[in-house]
């Protein structure tokens, strides 16, 4: 068994447009994978375990990944990290064990962009980014290494976050920065990515969204009156999202994005639209960036070995 632990992967250097194409390629083989529903398991009001399992028939490795979120957390850790287990389907042997808090953050990000640029109008003059932490930072690496076309991005005032964000990322020429005082100025935009991770309430007024805009909630949360009022909403999977308030209001205009990868449906029909786009994070992605990873770390980690018993009858 393999051990690949956060350091490990990060220093593979592996960059933006590599892992967009996994992030493209998962999109496309979605419906031949197992997918089944996320589990969460709630620990009082501070923090939840979720359990993420995944099979990859085709590649014969399954695996699950295993999050844990404590925003009490007392020793200065990250609130939210995650672990992954691969394993081999017909062998039944455990392949590897591996950090998932990477994977996590760029399979977000890379999805996140890969649906900015997928479902935005035919040419965004804006585009929002609100919460400005690593999620922000993650879609920003691939969003700006994979469209190669200027666009203001607009952040809002915060603290020095809006300053920090934009030293990150002012040497692309092709992107032009402005901070906004309001909600109202940020959210008047071509695309909105939100990647603040909870809202307790809508966090615009439904009037605020400009025609053609694209609205990407990381997170999923604080949009639920788009889904009332766009014209369209994207989801990653649907069991994921069958227990949104508007579900049975808005299942009649839903899009999957694998269908929209595959051809199978249209995206966007014209630059008028207004769509929304629900991309909570499945496994598929982790599990797929997981597997790329542990081909090309090889034999170059930390491995311990694993004994299975041999007879049938051991007790």
């Amino acid at each position: 068994m393999k051990i690949i632990d956060f350091n490990k992967i990060k220093s593979l250097n592996l960059s933006a447009e590599e892992m967009y194409r996994w992030t493209a390629d998962v999109w496309k083989l979605q419906d031949t994978f197992v997918l089944p529903a996320k589990t969460k398991m709630w620990q009082g009001d501070s923090g939840r375990y979720i359990t993420m399992p995944c099979i990859l028939p085709q590649y014969d490795i399954a695996g699950v990944k295993f999050i844990c979120r404590n925003v009490d957390d007392a020793d200065g850790l990250p609130a939210r990290n995650s672990n992954i287990m691969l394993q081999n389907c017909s062998k039944h042997g455990l392949l590897a064990v591996m950090d998932g808090t990477y994977i996590t953050s760029m399979r977000t990000g890379a999805n996140a962009a890969y649906n900015a640029i997928t479902f935005s109008k035919s040419t965004p003059q804006t585009l929002a980014v609100y919460g400005l932490g690593l999620a922000a930072r993650a879609f920003m690496f691939f969003y700006s290494a994979v469209y190669k076309q200027p666009i203001t991005v607009k952040v809002l005032r915060y603290k020095n976050q809006a300053e920090l964000f934009i030293e990150e990322f002012k040497f692309n020429e092709l992107l032009n920065f402005q901070i906004c005082d309001s909600l109202e100025e940020l959210f008047c935009s071509d695309i909105v990515v939100s990647c603040v991770s909870f809202a307790r309430k809508e966090l615009c007024d439904i009037s605020v969204y400009p025609e053609g805009c694209t609205v990407i909630p990381v997170h999923t949360s604080g949009f639920q009156n788009c889904d009332l009022a766009f014209d369209k909403v994207v989801v990653d999977d649907i069991e994921h999202v069958k227990g949104y308030r508007y579900f049975d209001e808005f299942q009649n205009k839903m899009l999957r994005i694998t269908d929209v990868a595959n051809k199978k449906v249209k995206g966007r029909d014209n630059d008028w639209q207004r769509m929304v786009v629900y991309d909570g994070g499945i496994a598929l992605h982790d599990l797929y960036f997981a597997m790329k990873i542990l081909e090309k770390v090889g034999e170059d980690c930390t491995q311990i070995p694993m004994s299975y018993p041999e007879e049938r009858f051991w007790i």
